[in-house]
């Protein structure tokens, strides 16, 4: 009996670890939180990772919460570690949306232990985590154009959001932020691209998913403009409560023609020195073919009339709007006053469908535009002519 004592006290010591094992032992006991690709050990600054995807998913974990570091192992990893680190890192940093824009370096040390290679990240960033976090999302080019709209008529000096689902370049950005200008009659500062300077910068430049940054800026301080704008609305408003409260519509709304004949009988003869204000068209001053659209653009915004500007490579500016007919394209000469001594008169032509502005030679990115298609003479299937398309809720 002893015997069986003795051997079994043996057993149980032999079962113990050594002291000099111990710490060994204890580092590698690890409780981890699977993610997909990665894993967050019970230490958050500590990850695990097996493949090349992990590494990545791993390092964005640390910039998504822009933490200026952390650790990364790598188990059973069969890639070329050295150079899947570089690559990894060139993916965080110049491919990725937040970390283009965020970062601004990155470095690491690679230790091989045991079974892992151990990875220790260091990580700068040149936008504060509240710049980050403060990033809006918008989806594909109707969003884009949102947050333009929302720059422009908010009269901010900048803006940063983060586009999905969008593939346009800077060009087309700047093309979207001009058409959201003219959209503003109100705000005349906004319509001088030529005394605007606009810095447009998107992170990556290539893809479907960017942080899109706007800069705007002016010979004069942005609170000054903002305060001009502010004065210049208001006159505006009032004239067009005038013009309008003199000129009642016929009906419960007015109509596009009638808004038109408000510009025709306000304006004086176009001049293409003349002023490209819509309050001066508005006052009969000397205003140039911009000066009367955006005039018209006024009145239709005033009178829940739905309206956007056109612009045509060659730099024409023209308006879509919203008839019952469905949308029409407008031009600046519909807009035009009898000469003097003449008896005020409609036009012949002031509203054109897409086939008959490209009849005239015109040209424009239909894409960014609503079709004006002349519904009235579409066939359907049944041989039966379809109107314009109900109105969506």
């Amino acid at each position: 009996m002893l015997k069986k004592r003795v051997l079994a006290l043996v057993l149980a010591l032999a079962l113990l670890p050594l002291p000099g094992c111990a710490a060994m032992l204890e580092r590698g006991h690890e409780t981890v939180t699977t993610h997909v690709d990665y894993a967050v050990t019970e230490d958050e600054s500590v990850l695990r990772a097996e493949t090349y995807q992990g590494l990545v998913s791993a390092m964005l974990y640390f910039v998504n919460g822009h933490r200026r570091g952390g650790t990364i192992r790598l188990y059973n990893y069969t890639g070329d570690v050295e150079a899947d680190l570089a690559n990894a890192r060139d993916e965080v940093m110049n491919q990725d949306p937040l970390g283009a824009f965020s970062i601004h370096g990155f470095t690491y040390d690679i230790t091989r232990i045991l079974t892992y290679y151990e990875v220790e990240l260091r990580i700068t960033y040149s936008r504060t985590a509240q710049e980050v976090n403060s990033l809006r999302e918008v989806t594909g080019l109707a969003g884009v154009r949102q947050e333009l709209k929302r720059l422009v008529t908010g009269q901010e000096s900048s803006t940063a959001f983060l586009a999905s689902y969008f593939s346009g370049d800077a060009a087309l950005v700047e093309e979207l932020l001009i058409l959201a200008c003219m959209g503003a009659p109100e705000l005349f500062r906004h319509h001088d691209v030529t005394a605007m300077d606009m810095d447009i910068t998107l992170y990556p430049e290539a893809g479907t998913r960017r942080v899109v940054e706007i800069k705007l800026g002016w010979s004069q301080s942005a609170e000054t403009v903002a305060e001009e704008e502010k004065e210049y609305a208001q006159q505006l408003e009032d004239a067009a409560a005038a013009l309008l409260e003199a000129n009642p519509p016929a009906g419960e709304g007015y109509t596009v023609e009638e808004l038109a004949a408000v510009v025709r009988t306000a304006a004086c003869p176009p001049d293409d020195r003349g002023s490209p204000l819509a309050l001066d068209a508005l006052a009969g001053k000397p205003a140039s073919d911009s000066g009367l659209l955006m005039a018209m653009e006024y009145l239709c915004q005033q009178c829940a009339i739905e309206v956007e500007p056109v612009a045509n490579p060659a730099g024409g500016l023209w308006l879509i709007v919203s008839t019952a007919g469905g949308y029409r394209h407008l031009l600046s000469r519909g807009l035009y006053p009898a000469e003097e001594g003449e008896e005020p008169a409609p036009p012949e032509k002031l509203l054109y469908t897409d086939q008959e502005l490209t009849e005239l030679g015109y040209e424009w990115p239909d894409s960014l535009h609503p079709a004006c298609e002349d519904y009235t003479t579409v066939q359907s299937l049944d041989g039966s002519q379809a109107g314009p398309p109900a109105a969506e809720e």
